[in-house]
């Protein structure tokens, strides 16, 4: 493809560290060494590049769409790609389409039955093209009578290895030298929201012989650390750290039901390290039962518990991380963001805006 002028819009971008930035960032970077020119449009505050390409910071104190207009009237890309659209997105949608602006939604997370209504006059509506990121996610859209299609997240292979474990950091939390004997180090990575069953948590943390290592922050903080006081709290880590941490653990858990890109489970398998996670949402297609890890039933009382036990216990454990690495090359962020340009990019660049995504 020719190269071309890419606006990528984002709720979220750096200093924050969650899935949606991990994704914009392998884009941009993709794009850029493509050789394209890529204006980010982010909430403020925050740095203005990345990678000399220019960050249109929006002031939270001013009118949001008066400052995506001016950035995108600047720029006159030739597409507009809106991520997880929220504020921000559905102002850029309306000015695209005011510009004629072809334009790409990356729905990445699940839409509330708050806000179906308006999800589906301000983003579906106004969208030539939508994809979201796991079959879970397609049928939700479907149910609301939207055409989309499946774009999946890719994984740093070369960031998350297992050759970057710190055995004396596991045998530390895992607590070698203890008298009551080493611990199965089980590990959770991600925001600390309620809305991602982290007080499930608890659960795992009173397990004997098991020791919880929680890396991320977030309003459940708090929480887990009065309910599981016994856990180690690592806080939020920067891909270096976090690549260190997860590559330590015997095991990564998560209990969020409704995950879509599951970046989290991606980079442990890249890790080598297996996972247990619910049977539901993205991570069905994420983790494969008794090959990469295990899947439990949510609604089934102590399904958790038993799952970790079992792969704790499992003495062919590193088996189901070494295929689980086996797999996750399978798709890396280079081979995901490359799909992403040549069936979803390619075709909307060859028309003009106003083929917009059925709404029945």
């Amino acid at each position: 493809m020719e190269t071309r002028r890419i606006a990528l819009v984002t709720e979220r971008f750096y200093p924050a560290v969650d899935g949606t930035t991990t994704t914009l960032k392998h884009l941009a970077d993709h794009l850029i060494d493509a050789g394209h020119e890529v204006l980010i449009v982010a909430p403020g505050p925050g740095l203005a590049t990345y990678r000399r390409s220019h960050v249109a910071r929006v002031r939270p104190t001013d009118k949001p769409g008066r400052q995506v207009r001016a950035a995108l009237h600047a720029f006159s890309p030739d597409l507009v790609h809106v991520i997880s659209p929220s504020r921000l997105g559905r102002k850029a949608l309306k000015h695209a389409r005011r510009l004629g602006v072809p334009t790409l939604v990356g729905q990445h997370s699940p839409v509330s039955e708050l806000t179906a209504d308006l999800w589906l006059t301000k983003v579906a509506a106004r969208a030539d093209r939508l994809v979201v990121t796991s079959d879970w996610l397609l049928d939700q859209v479907h149910r609301l009578g939207v055409d989309a299609q499946v774009w999946e997240p890719g994984v740093d292979i070369r960031a998350f290895s297992p050759s970057l474990r710190d055995q004396w950091l596991h045998d530390k939390w895992a607590r070698v030298r203890s008298r009551e004997g080493a611990r199965v180090v089980v590990g959770y990575a991600g925001s600390l929201h309620k809305r991602h069953g982290v007080r499930r948590l608890a659960e795992v943390a009173a397990m004997p012989g098991i020791q919880l290592v929680v890396i991320g922050d977030g309003p459940q903080a708090g929480w887990l650390r009065r309910h599981a006081p016994q856990a180690r709290f690592m806080g939020s880590l920067l891909t270096g750290d976090l690549a260190t941490a997860l590559a330590s653990l015997d095991l990564l858990v998560h209990p969020g039901t409704d995950e879509s890109c599951c970046h989290a489970l991606r980079e442990a398998a890249a890790s080598g390290i297996p996972v247990v996670a619910p049977r539901s949402g993205g991570a069905r297609r994420v983790v494969r039962g008794l090959e990469t890890g295990l899947l439990y039933d949510p609604e089934t009382p102590g399904a958790l518990r038993r799952a970790v036990e079992s792969v704790a216990g499992d003495r062919h454990r590193a088996l189901m991380g070494a295929r689980g690495r086996e797999l996750a090359a399978e798709r890396t962020w280079t081979d995901a963001c490359a799909e992403l340009v040549e069936e979803h990019y390619t075709p909307l660049l060859g028309v003009s805006a106003g083929g917009r995504v059925r709404v029945s």
